[in-house]
């Protein structure tokens, strides 16, 4: 009888690991020991659901309902008790208790999957999201946290703010972040991420000074680009007015610092000098 109880705690709790979009974003996050308490804190609250819920339908079955002067029979838990007696599964003293807890089990795997078609109900009318897409991004801004990559990957995935990234071989790539890739069961969003470049360019080998000098302004809509987040060294926003005031400060020193080579004078004779 105590399986009726341990199983659907369990497979309740992983089903909605999977199927729950908020848990199943953030299921990376758990191992080991970690995982299966969440799964048994998950599934203790559809079984703790299930039990309410499979009492109350216990407690409406036992009540007479009239239709047209006829009653009519809805007390469904005396004959699953008769069946599970015949079948010399249980007795008669606890038919009713067996009853009970294999209708609980039933509703806690059920309960999941309404679970999560009401929380993507109620979070796509709340926040007026109207494709999947939308939502999709949603769940990404609420798992974009933590670490200070994240936190500029979440800026300028939300609020379309340039940044630029530099590489470990030394490109440098200036743009929007439009995706970061959604998470799996066992890896997070820190593996790759699509941007929109905007500027391109290089870090010198020597002095690692900054040089963009590929610029898709020209193009439509410039084809993503995937970076890998293991290979950026360095991350920050990115404003064309500071790169542009910076740009000519660098060119007005370049001209100042510059020698040009003039033409010797020629020398003069003694007579014409004293004359």
């Amino acid at each position: 009888m105590g399986l009726l109880i341990i199983v659907p705690l369990l497979v309740s709790g992983y089903l909605v690991c999977i199927l729950h979009p908020f848990y199943f974003y953030r299921l990376h996050r758990f191992e080991g020991q970690l995982l299966y308490l969440q799964v048994a804190r998950l599934g203790m609250s559809c079984l703790v659901a299930a039990a309410i819920l499979s009492a109350f339908i216990l407690v409406l079955s036992k009540q007479k309902i009239l239709l047209i002067g006829h009653e009519i029979a809805t007390d469904y838990s005396n004959y699953l008790g008769n069946l599970l007696v015949e079948l010399d599964i249980a007795n008669e003293r606890n038919a009713t208790l067996w009853v009970f807890l294999l209708q609980v089990g039933m509703t806690s795997l059920a309960i999941p999957v309404f679970w999560a078609r009401f929380f993507v109900h109620v979070q796509r009318k709340a926040q007026k999201l109207d494709t999947e897409a939308h939502f999709q991004a949603m769940l990404l801004l609420g798992i974009l946290q933590g670490t200070p990559l994240r936190i500029l990957l979440r800026e300028s995935f939300e609020q379309q703010v340039p940044c630029m990234f530099s590489l470990s071989d030394r490109k440098v790539y200036v743009g929007f972040v439009t995706f970061v890739g959604a998470p799996t069961e066992s890896e997070g969003i820190d593996h790759a991420f699509n941007l929109i470049p905007l500027l391109s360019g290089y870090r010198d080998k020597d002095t690692l000074e900054v040089t963009l000098n590929t610029h898709y302004a020209n193009v439509i809509t410039p084809a993503p680009i995937m970076l890998i987040q293991e290979n950026v060294v360095s991350a920050t926003r990115f404003d064309f007015a500071t790169w542009n005031s910076f740009q000519s400060r660098k060119h007005r020193k370049a001209r100042q610092g510059q020698f040009y080579q003039h033409r010797p004078a020629r020398p003069l004779k003694a007579s014409s000098a004293c004359a």
